[in-house]
């Protein structure tokens, strides 16, 4: 174990005691002791896993991530990942593997939330400039993203004898099985990796990188938050809000993975067993009378609560990102696109695609299609590595998500602390909608909150009420409407005002920042509860006129 403070040498050596060397054990017992080991024993044993792997980890990371700081953040949600993951993983005995996989999805998720950030710290929206990467890094990315479609058990051996530098002779203790089943699945990796980068348009095969150093202050702090972590602390507490934001994301998307593994088979299993019973029933005919067909319509007419989430329609003037994990040499894909007044993207040298009017999911299908004509089906992730075909909504080497929500919006208005014209997700609802605006104001009458929406045949708009107390306390949904572009929600202020509340006190008393106007969201938040309710009574006059003029205006036939 390397040396360092005397805190840390002590703890080396308590551990040596009392542990064992640790440098000679496998991945499995390292995870085994780890599981089982005290706070800082369990920090001496993850500097070994992390020494040994950490190298392998941060190449996959930085061929990625351009970025070494964003780099350095998904090698220590790789391992954070680790460990809140290992015991659902099957073969122990050697993790380098598995973390190879985890480092590219974190490094993928990654590479996905930096050019958001990006479209963030612009002020204007434009077109997402991405540097061209030179042609030793677009050859080390294709390497390895093709040695991760390799089969497990030849990317086990490349990992190990190329990415980890371990001798055949090592590879093959990891592994547990014969040298000769090393050296052969070595021959046939590479065999694989030259055809297909070949394909590629990549030469001179060579599947190991080019070893990055560690920092020794990546490994504490890595080590220290994974030791926290399988002390019990939760993640978000012992890292930084990015990094456990990414680890957090890559295990609901395994979990979801493992999930759904489970849930089909049992899904088809219970629609057989469902058909085999409807054929063994006798069709029966329903009748119903003329007054519950009268309901069903009426039923029917009304606008429904929130349920499932509808697809996002794209249209003009939305920001949507595209990420595209492979490329020609010299054209990059991924960046932010603005859909146009014509209804159109444009992938630069890969041409336009017309995305008004579509779901995400559809403009996916589209955008692949479109880069069918320049890329090969095995770099758009359209060939599975059975040589069976994935269809272009299934590829998980596309990624097309909304980047800002700009073509459609609704309107929060009156009693709330922040109320204004909000962006329209197609899946937002009003607990929604207050949760955005700040929440009630006190002064909010409970009772008269309403929702009025457009009438689809251009009549006066409809009047729904909300029972706001049932939406954010209680457990009656069915005023809890799915919000859609155009809907109005607004909260009537009550009818008296508190006697409590003096409206002639000023912002001369040093008491509240601005008598002639509501704050912003960000003042609002900042104000004390004597300054929030200072504003609200100097305001709430004139927001009841405002709003008893608004709603006779929406009362008019």
């Amino acid at each position: 174990m390397a040396g360092g403070s005397p805190e840390r040498l002590q703890r080396d050596l308590t551990t040596l005691f009392q542990v064992g060397t640790a440098a000679g054990l496998t991945d499995r017992e390292l995870i085994a002791r780890i599981s089982r080991a005290s706070a800082d024993d369990a920090e001496a044993l993850f500097e070994v896993l992390v020494t040994r792997h950490g190298p392998m980890v941060l190449r996959v990371c930085r061929n990625v991530l351009n970025d070494p700081h964003d780099a350095e953040d998904a090698f220590q949600a790789t391992f954070l990942v680790l460990v809140k993951q290992f015991r659902t993983i099957r073969k122990l005995d050697s993790i380098g593997s598995w973390l190879y996989g985890v480092a590219a999805r974190v490094s993928a998720r990654a590479r996905v939330e930096a050019a958001k950030r990006r479209k963030r710290e612009r002020e204007h929206v434009q077109l997402a400039v991405v540097p061209a990467p030179d042609d030793e890094a677009s050859r080390g990315l294709a390497i390895q993203e093709e040695v991760l479609r390799l089969p497990d058990r030849y990317r086990s051996v490349v990992v190990l004898c190329y990415w980890e530098s371990l001798t055949h002779e090592q590879a093959a203790t990891r592994l547990a099985c014969p040298i000769g089943t090393v050296r052969s699945r070595v021959a046939r990796a590479r065999e694989l990796l030259r055809r297909r980068l070949v394909h590629r348009g990549v030469a001179d095969v060579d599947p190991a990188p080019a070893v990055l150093p560690l920092s020794s202050a990546l490994v504490r702090s890595t080590v220290q938050a994974t030791a926290k972590v399988t002390s019990g602390q939760a993640v978000s507490k012992v890292a930084a809000a990015h990094v456990a934001g990414l680890s957090l994301h890559v295990i609901r998307r395994m979990i979801m993975t493992k999930l759904g593994m489970i849930a089909v088979p049992t899904c088809l299993a219970l629609v057989a067993s469902i058909n085999l019973g409807l054929g063994a029933q006798t069709p029966k005919r329903v009748h119903r009378d003329d007054k519950n067909r009268a309901e069903t319509a009426r039923a029917a007419s009304k606008p429904r609560p929130a349920s499932a989430p509808k697809d996002y329609i794209v249209d003009p003037p939305d920001l949507l990102i595209v990420e595209v994990l492979e490329a020609l040499p010299g054209r990059p894909i991924s960046g932010e696109r603005l859909v146009r007044p014509d209804g159109k993207i444009t992938l630069g040298f890969y041409g336009e695609v017309y995305v008004a009017g579509l779901t995400l999911m559809e403009v996916k299908e589209k955008v692949v299609l479109q880069l069918k004509k320049h890329l090969t089906n095995e770099a758009l992730g359209l060939v599975a590595d059975d040589g069976k075909e994935v269809l272009a909504r299934d590829t998980d080497r596309v990624f097309v998500d909304v980047s800002a929500y700009n073509s459609k919006n609704y309107y929060v208005q009156g009693a709330f602390a922040a109320p204004g014209k909000l962006p329209s997700t197609g899946r937002d609802t009003v607990l929604d909608a207050v949760n955005y605006a700040g929440g009630l104001m006190p002064a909010a009458d409970h009772a008269k909150v309403f929702l009025y929406r457009k009438d689809a045949n251009g009549g006066p708009p409809k009047k729904l009420h909300v029972d706001i107390d049932e939406v954010l306390f209680g457990a009656d949904n069915s005023t809890n409407f799915e919000l859609q572009p155009g809907d109005r929600l607004v909260a009537m202020p009550k009818a008296e005002v508190d006697p409590n509340i003096d409206p002639t006190r000023s912002a001369a008393a040093g008491r509240s920042p601005n008598p002639d106007r509501l704050p912003t969201r960000d003042e609002w938040w900042s104000l004390t509860s004597e300054q929030k309710l200072d504003v609200m009574g100097i305001q709430i006059i004139e927001m009841r006129q405002q709003l008893k003029r608004i709603e006779e205006k929406l009362d008019k036939p």
